[in-house]
């Protein structure tokens, strides 16, 4: 089975009154449908940006990120790099997240997302990078 790594950066819509409960949807919704369809990825969230790697079959990677150009909660989406993969890098994840808080504030940092250059300036092999990172750390 031929298989593709889609990463992308958008800024985020979240209202910070709302912003756990949101999130928890798109969690929800992401892990059902990315089970459903043989995804598997990771998400990092700031404040102010998501960005996101998906992998697993290419037309279902397209589909899956069709839905989230649909999505209100992101504005300015970037595609990075869509790419052949030989193996997945989160085959164990549904759909990982990691926010930048005050424990992942320092790891985040050493990639280079800081308020002032969010992950949205980030090359896409750093943030496959940072995701892999905190992929490993306990939830």
């Amino acid at each position: 089975m031929s298989l593709i790594r889609l990463v992308y950066a958008s800024e985020s819509r979240l209202v910070d009154a709302n912003r756990r409960a949101e999130l928890d949807r798109i969690l929800a919704s992401a892990r059902r449908l990315n089970e459903q369809n043989g995804i598997t990825g990771f998400l990092l969230a700031t404040d102010a940006a998501f960005a996101q790697v998906l992998e697993g079959p290419p037309d279902n990677v397209t589909a899956t990120y069709g839905r989230i150009v649909m999505d209100q909660r992101h504005a300015a989406l970037r595609v990075l790099a869509e790419e052949p993969i030989a193996a997945r890098s989160f085959s164990g994840w549904a759909m990982g997240i990691a926010e930048r808080s005050e424990t992942t504030s320092f790891i985040f940092g050493l990639y280079g997302v800081t308020p002032e250059q969010d992950l949205q300036d980030q090359p896409a092999d750093v943030l496959v990078d940072l995701a892999r990172e905190l992929a490993q750390e306990p939830a």
